[in-house]
């Protein structure tokens, strides 16, 4: 079997934002208005305006113009929207402001992004499926806000590739966004009846309801309505919470007859992140099964954790259940009011997908911006914020749907049963679970003064509660040092190139520093089937006679090919591929994902064939192990086991057989997978596929700008894929690349191809530094100062050791820079006559300065790392 990662030959993607969508298929049935230069209709209910992308009137950069279209309307399209390239449709006019559905036309024969900005304003990314092939349109509908008159509308590729654009077409929505919600007051609670201690955390009784407090926060529940609040250090955050599942219809928990609660069902409680009480309201309703919300309340965090228990003997089915859920206006108030933002988190790392941090302000398109596992809702000037996220992963998909206006939140809901076509890829909805009583995913809700330390306490509460993959015996628990083939070769791996490889470091590179206390790999990425067993044998010799570690690359949950009367390896003949390729519940395959079949985690024939690779792999001494495209094993489908009813549950029984087999044998470094569950691996890559440049450089720090806080936490090392130094563009965007690695977790990998001589002449400068390669070996992902990019990457980083402090500064433009680090802003103690060195850990030099800023001057594409500490003068 041909082993291959098809997708990635030929296709270079950076810049896309796995979101939720909508596409339209058909056209709207509504009068046309045809429109070519300039443009205007009347606004009225119904009414299409169509503006072909090739007008006249529009404005194109870079690449991107109209070119002959034969089955494009007006016979042209624009294309060549990449590298840097933009096009606007200009005097977009209309007679009425408001909010009008805009239908992308478009072709695109493979997933692309593409950023849009209306009238100069903060440009959004949007992620557009795949057309059918690159001969066929497609259309994609979003909202966007129109001035009367004229308008201006930007497509921006964002430095990647964008579909190409046929024509667009408005429809009036409405005059504005809906706010029309209410106030949040959960209610009068009455007269006090009594206080209860358990310990620092107090129980108050109310005629109707309680409080529940600890040092930090205090939760206040009606039992009349069914409502509410959370506050910290006397300050409400939230208020107007109920919880929700869905039945035949979406029930609330505020809509059930009785809410009920006794001290009785407040409990002490012990787990592995804390001591507390266990607090349950039981919600009660004839027509609806039995709805518990529970309160993890502990002595003294600064987050509490919640979840709901459905429960009925009859039996419970739902696909979609909500611990949280809010519709008020202004329900989410962080109290701070500057740069408000809403970490949007993609699913996984597949197809470039990039965090996002959108302006809380925003109340269109919401559906597109629905946040996996977590989120955190914050003011970035003065940090503080909101951070909410599951800490369970055994059976849900969960999603943070939000919205907002006037800096506070308007729409909350955190619920399990989470899917999408763009980020979780599910072309069907989650599966339903059954039982006699249903768990919601368990969720932590945190208020803290930096939102960056509720990032790291929302990692550290999930490590604690599924910790990451234990080291095996024989197995180095440093940051793993190498080579990896897939930058250097591709497709073209060779047993001859992979012998030279292994030579050259041991000649060249690995006694220079590179290495991890004696430890390098030398890593097979896909296509290590072009060499028999034979040779793999042979190689992996040389590879331990060179002293070095040999690594390999399996795929466990897909089907490269398209015979479904295929032998599944490893099976005897008993199995075929049409017998293990995920279905829909009518039978139907589901469709390929990045160009390769999903196979059953389930299935007992796709266990054999894990057994049958990982003991090959083993025999043949293999002892790292990268495991790719891992977000097949989570789709949802009919699945072998019927046991398992979610993608989720399905991941966790293939992985831990994954785990089982192995039995510790080998590092395991996943690549394309889900953020969670996380107990699987040693490391997991922070992004999708990096090829050296600059701008893939950018797109990686995006992920480590809003991800770093799962280095050390629920994954030992993130990773941030190899380093293809031939491929830097330049010297300093090489030597970026390089820097970027070492700030990022790490699984610290070469992937050069030695007889190339840029290559070599980079590899013995860039390698060899061994401060630069004493501090990736630290293990530490730096913190981003900034949190307000939007879907792009900080340029200023920092790690925080003691008194020292490391700085890694970044220019990811074509041009010549002037930055400032504004040490305060770090966390850098400076000024009142504090005396700094800072010293550039390439070049060995140091300034000494009292300064509270530091001026840096940087080439294009260029990047700094410093060491800052107090001077002994």
């Amino acid at each position: 079997m041909n082993m291959n990662r098809k997708r990635f030959q030929n296709i270079r993607l950076s810049g896309l934002v796995l979101l939720s969508f909508l596409l339209v298929i058909t056209m709207m049935g509504a009068p046309l208005v045809a429109a070519s230069d300039t443009s205007r209709a009347t606004a009225a209910a119904g009414d299409i305006l169509s503006i072909e992308a090739e007008a006249s009137a529009n404005t194109f950069t870079g690449y991107a113009g109209p070119v002959d279209c034969d089955f494009c309307s007006g016979g042209q399209k624009v294309g060549n929207l990449y590298g840097g390239s933009t096009m606007t449709f200009q005097q977009v006019t209309v007679d009425r402001a408001g909010v009008y559905d805009m239908s992308i036309v478009y072709i695109s024969g493979d997933a692309r992004a593409a950023s849009i900005s209306v009238n100069d304003g903060e440009k959004e990314n949007f992620a557009f499926p795949k057309t059918v092939d690159w001969n066929t349109a497609g259309s994609y509908t979003i909202q966007i806000y129109l001035n009367e008159g004229s308008n201006t509308i930007l497509f921006d590729d964002d430095g990647g590739y964008s579909p190409d654009l046929d024509k667009i077409e408005l429809v009036y929505h409405s005059a504005g966004v809906d706010d029309g919600y209410g106030d949040g007051n959960i209610g009068d609670l009455g007269k006090q009846k009594s206080v209860t201690h358990y310990g620092p955390i107090v129980l108050t009784e109310y005629a109707q309801g309680f409080s529940i407090a600890n040092p930090s926060y205090e939760l206040v529940y009606n039992t009349s309505t069914g409502l509410s609040r959370y506050s910290w250090n006397g300050r409400t955050v939230a208020t107007g919470l109920y919880s929700e599942i869905m039945l035949e219809q979406m029930v609330a928990s505020k809509d059930y007859k009785h809410h009920k609660f006794h001290k009785k069902n407040v409990v002490p409680f012990e787990d592995s992140t804390g001591q507390g009480v266990k607090v349950t309201v039981q919600n009660e309703h004839p027509d609806f099964p039995d709805l518990s919300q529970v309160y993890y309340v502990y002595n003294d965090a600064p987050y509490l954790l919640t979840e709901i228990i459905a429960s009925d003997k009859k039996g419970v089915a739902t696909a979609d259940i909500a611990p949280i859920a809010m519709e008020a206006s202004g329900g989410i108030d962080i109290g701070s009011y500057d740069d408000n933002r809403v970490l949007v988190v993609p699913f996984d790392n597949d197809a470039w997908s990039r965090y996002q941090a959108k302006s809380m302000n925003t109340g269109l398109n919401n559906h597109l911006y629905i946040s996996s596992e977590l989120t955190a809702i914050y003011d970035n000037t003065s940090r503080t914020g909101l951070v909410i996220g599951s800490v369970t992963h055994d059976t849900w998909k969960t999603g943070i749907y939000w919205s907002g206006s006037d800096d506070k939140l308007n729409k909350l809901r955190v619920y399990g049963g989470f899917t999408s076509s763009t980020s979780t890829h599910d072309t069907i909805s989650h599966g339903a679970v059954t039982g006699s009583e249903i768990r919601s995913p368990k969720i932590m809700v945190g208020f803290f003064e930096d939102y960056r330390d509720g990032l790291k306490t929302f990692g550290e509460v999930n490590a604690a509660i599924q910790p990451p993959l234990a080291f095996g015996e024989n197995v180095p628990d440093g940051v793993p040092v190498g080579w990896n083939s897939w930058g250097a070769y591709d497709s073209g791996l060779s047993y001859d190139k992979a012998v030279d490889v292994s030579n050259y470091f041991k000649e060249f590179i690995q006694d220079h520093s590179f290495n991890n206390e004696g430890n390098i790999y030398i890593n097979l990425d896909s296509y290590w089937d072009n060499m028999t067993d034979q040779q793999l044998a042979d190689l992996v010799q040389i590879i331990h006679r060179n002293e070095q570690k040999a690594g390999i690359y399996y795929s466990p949950f897909v089907y490269w090919g398209n015979n479904m009367e295929q032998e599944v390896e490893g099976t005897n003949g008993r199995y075929k591929y049409g017998d293990i390729v995920l279905r829909d519940q009518e039978g139907q395959v589901l469709p390929t994902l990045d160009g390769a079949y999903a196979v059953d985690p389930t299935h007992p024939a796709t266990k054999q064939r894990i057994d049958h690779y990982m003991n090959r792999f083993k025999d043949l001494g293999f002892e790292f192990i990268k495991i790719d495209f891992l977000s097949h094993g989570a789709l949802e489908g009919q699945h072998y086991d019927p046991n398992v009813q979610t993608g989720i549950q399905a991941y966790n029984q293939g992985m831990a057989y994954l785990n089982e087999v192995l039995d510790g044998s080998m590092f395991i470094s996943a690549s394309i997978a889900p953020l969670f569950p996380s107990q699987y691996a040693h490391s997991r890559r922070i992004s999708c596929d990096i090829d050296g440049s600059i701008g893939s450089t950018e797109y990686q720090l995006n992920n480590l700008t809003y991800g770093w806080w799962q280095n050390g936490t629920i994954y030992h090392y993130t990773d941030p894929d190899y380093m293809t130094l031939a491929k830097g563009g330049s010297f300093e965007g090489s030597q970026s690349r390089v820097n970027a690695a070492a700030i990022s977790g790490t699984v610290y990998l070469n992937a050069d191809d030695v007889s190339n001589e840029t290559a070599r002449a980079y590899m013995s400068e860039l390698l060899t530094n061994p401060v630069v390669n004493e501090l990736a070996l630290k293990g530490k992902a730096f913190r981003p100062v900034e949190g307000n990019t939007g879907n792009q990457a900080a340029d200023l980083f920092v790690l925080a050791e003691g008194e020292v402090y490391y700085a890694a500064v970044f220019n990811y433009t074509s041009s010549p820079v002037q930055q400032e680090v504004d040490f305060e802003r770090a966390g850098i103690p400076a000024g009142d006559g504090v005396s700094l060195r800072v010293t550039d850990l390439w070049s060995g030099e140091s300034i000494e300065t009292e300064d509270v800023k530091l001026t840096v001057e940087l080439q294009a594409a260029e990047s700094k790392l410093y060491r800052i500490e107090r001077s002994s003068k």
